[in-house]
């Protein structure tokens, strides 16, 4: 069988499912996607997309795709600043770092960006069976899945992009069901600003409609971030802070607004943002519970015809500011693997696994140091007023201007080779090395922009 005439199942919906579907559409297989959820709509709040994620979108319908998400993202961004709880900047670098970068990087609201994305999948042929939740994997020459309903979907391939949720992890790879609480958790919200908003002098900064906010508080065990578009009429924030809470079937709850204000209080915030809060709609505010998953050997089903992605398979935190644009690298990748591959699908994926499992985990990780990173800052002593970047979010070259299609092409064969030979090791050592690492370096050599007050 060619790969133009493979039958690809991918459960869930997002990013990363989306892109698997988009790709293995454009190469000639037909993709279906079961998602849970009737609609996109009411995804979430804010996400990012920095430049390796975004040139996946920047390549789709000649451009088209991206430029009707940049109509709805931030576009008028100037400078990604950081400033102390009290206000006070201590750093500051450009919000888009290279001007080729304008194309591909994309921030806003999730379910708006989302809402683009499923069009330009239907407009090729992508099919969608919405409102299904899928409860049962079959593993086999002809892998399945079987849905709440009774519908069963039966294909070539299924690529398992259901989130960290996942029950593809108990059911394919045998896993226990292992998520634990982060030690952190986000509350998080969207709204519009109104007239009301630039008639309050507190609010107003954020009402400017010509330029775009991109900001970032740190206290100790907390940062709030908060994010401005479309002209000064979308505000996203997201404030991250400790939380042990037990995680059961359920890690989204409703926020409470008196909760969110008693630990801006604890971190001494300035005074705005306290405002922010307060006027935020309750209906919009989310206690999400950050989860975290150990790395796992394998990605693969032991056919090798269903694999895991995205979420499922390295549920990044949201300091990587890399769980979506990591999931969008791995749909393209297996889509390339499928596609070299010719229609032996057990080779496609255990050589998309040999790409993508090392940088996904080094990147995975990295989300646990930044997040630390921020939290012990040492706002009196000598290290911060000397190296105030290193407050900063890493987003080192390595990690940005990576091709993830182009990495898939020139890689395949020789990861091919290794599968066919039966070469032997773990998948650290089978894998291609993640490329670079989160080290200081490239942060102390930027020159500082805006140093604390000493």
């Amino acid at each position: 069988m060619s790969a133009d005439k493979l039958k690809v199942i991918i459960v869930g919906g997002g990013f990363g499912g989306l892109t698997a579907a988009i790709e293995c559409q454009i190469r000639g297989m037909q993709a279906t996607i079961v998602e849970t959820y009737p609609t996109s709509a009411t995804y979430g709040d804010i996400i990012d997309f920095f430049p390796n994620g975004g040139r996946i979108i920047e390549k789709w319908d000649n451009g088209r795709v991206g430029r009707e998400l940049m109509k709805q993202c931030i576009n008028q961004g100037d400078k990604f600043q950081y400033f102390k709880a009290d206000g006070t900047l201590v750093w500051e670098e450009d919000w888009v770092l290279e001007p080729h970068h304008f194309w591909r990087q994309y921030a806003g609201h999730r379910g708006q960006m989302h809402e683009v994305i499923v069009n330009y999948a239907k407009s090729i042929g992508v099919e969608f069976k919405f409102g299904d939740k899928v409860i049962t994997y079959e593993d086999g020459d002809q892998p399945s899945v079987i849905t709440a309903s009774g519908l069963r979907y039966t294909g070539d391939v299924v690529i398992a992009a259901d989130g960290p949720r996942s029950i593809a992890r108990q059911q394919v790879l045998g896993l226990p069901d292992t998520r634990v609480n982060s030690g952190y958790a986000i509350y998080r919200a969207y709204y519009q600003l109104t007239e009301e908003h630039r008639k309050n002098p507190l609010l107003s900064d954020f009402c400017d409609p010509t330029t775009d906010h991109t900001k970032l508080w740190v206290a100790k065990d907390l940062h709030m971030i908060i994010y401005t578009w479309n002209h000064g009429k979308d505000l996203g924030w997201v404030l991250t802070h400790k939380d042990d809470t037990n995680i059961g079937d359920s890690w989204s709850f409703k926020g409470h607004v008196d909760d969110v204000l008693a630990y801006l209080k604890e971190g001494q915030f300035e005074e705005k943002l306290f405002e922010v809060v307060k006027h935020t709609p309750p209906e919009n505010l989310i206690d999400y519970k950050l989860v975290w998953r150990d790395a796992i050997p394998t990605w693969l089903s032991s056919s090798a015809r269903i694999a895991v992605i995205g979420d499922a398979a390295h549920c990044h935190l949201p300091t990587s500011a890399q769980g979506g644009a990591q999931a969008m690298e791995d749909g393209i990748t297996i889509a390339v693997a499928l596609q070299r591959a010719k229609g032996d699908v057990p080779l496609a994926l255990r050589v998309f696994e040999r790409i993508r499992f090392n940088r996904s985990h080094v990147t995975y990780m990295a989300s646990i140091s930044t997040r630390d990173g921020y939290h012990n800052v040492k706002w009196d002593g000598e290290e911060i007023r000397k190296n105030p970047q290193l407050v900063n979010l890493p987003r080192p070259a390595w990690v940005i201007e990576f091709d993830a299609e182009e990495n898939a092409e020139a890689h395949f064969e020789s990861l091919a080779e290794d599968v066919r030979s039966g070469r032997q090791g773990p998948i650290e050592e089978l894998a291609l090395p993640a490329g670079g690492d989160y080290g200081l370096d490239a942060r102390l050599t930027k020159k500082p922009k805006t140093v604390a007050a000493q």
